[in-house]
């Protein structure tokens, strides 16, 4: 299950390697996306391993955080640019 504000969603274990394959390329970017898949998905992996099946979910859920964040910061990052070529233009 994965908390989405206040609200639970029962997602199947396909449905949560599929969004954490999805996330992993997002995250990627433009770096050598196989490289950074591949040594992700081994740390999963041995946590999965180690932590039980639970794990994926807490993992895609720190994903889609990071992917946020991401975002947020993009945006953030625009507006003070905005910012800067108006006030000093």
């Amino acid at each position: 299950m994965m908390r989405k504000g206040n609200i639970m969603k029962t997602f199947t274990t396909p449905q949560l390697v599929d969004q954490l394959m999805s996330n992993l390329r997002i995250l990627a970017g433009s770096a050598d996306k196989n490289s950074y898949i591949t040594g992700y998905i081994s740390a999963c992996l041995a946590d999965i391993a180690e932590k039980g099946v639970d794990e994926l979910t807490a993992i895609v859920d720190y994903t889609n955080q990071r992917i946020e964040a991401d975002e947020y910061n993009k945006r953030a990052d625009a507006r003070r640019q905005a910012w800067v070529d108006k006030e000093f233009a």
